[in-house]
């Protein structure tokens, strides 16, 4: 096989394989490779070694291309395992943020966050109009999360808002991030984002803090 032809094909087949792009399929390098064969000079046939290196090349070439088709199928496969982890998580006990609770009895447990310490602290509950119906004096706690309970006998059933008011020994305002926690009783997925119903409500799985298995 004339040697200019030789390097030209060489050259074709180096540049598909560092561009890493479709440029020549594994079907047309193979088309290629089986007329050099075929076309090449009886009294010059094409080197060992070099014919070993195209090969080489071809197995890369494959490679490649597996890859490409692996990495194209991986967001279905990710996806898929993620419906099947939202699922799992129901029956479970979960931790998101949110300022929602949901009165169904005698007594509320509220749960916030606290960044340090507090020398005093107040929750507010607020119903579904935001008028102030009740407020909760939580006195000194530390910092972390932190659950305090709501004597809610006698308000109606459904959801409420909250929000806490705290200072630390100096006087200074303490941002508390509110939390509402509860049992996951289902999962839901909506444009690509997962959500799990907790105490009756939907929130977002990317507001989920904490899931903690569940004793029942």
């Amino acid at each position: 096989m004339d040697t200019a032809i030789q390097s030209v094909a060489n050259s074709a087949v180096s540049t598909t394989i560092n561009k890493t792009k479709d440029i020549m399929g594994k079907d047309d390098f193979m088309k290629m490779l089986l007329a050099q064969l075929k076309n090449q000079d009886p009294l010059n046939p094409m080197d060992g070694k070099d014919f070993a290196v195209q090969l080489a090349q071809f197995t890369q070439l494959e490679k490649l291309t597996n890859l490409n088709a692996t990495m194209e199928s991986l967001p279905g496969y990710l996806k898929s395992f993620n419906n099947a982890q939202m699922v799992g998580m129901i029956g479970n006990d979960a931790v998101a943020r949110g300022n929602v609770i949901n009165v169904t009895g005698a007594a509320t447990n509220v749960v916030f966050n606290l960044p340090s310490d507090i020398q005093s602290g107040t929750v507010k509950i607020y119903n579904e109009n935001g008028s102030l119906v009740d407020s909760v004096d939580i006195g000194s706690k530390n910092a972390g999360i932190n659950t305090v309970t709501w004597m809610s006998e006698g308000f109606h059933q459904g959801n409420y808002t909250f929000e806490v008011s705290a200072v630390d020994k100096s006087g200074n305002a303490v941002a508390a991030d509110t939390l509402i926690s509860g049992k996951v009783t289902g999962a839901s997925f909506k444009n690509d984002e997962a959500y799990l119903t907790i105490n009756g409500q939907e929130v977002a799985f990317s507001t989920v803090t904490a899931i903690n298995k569940s004793n029942n």
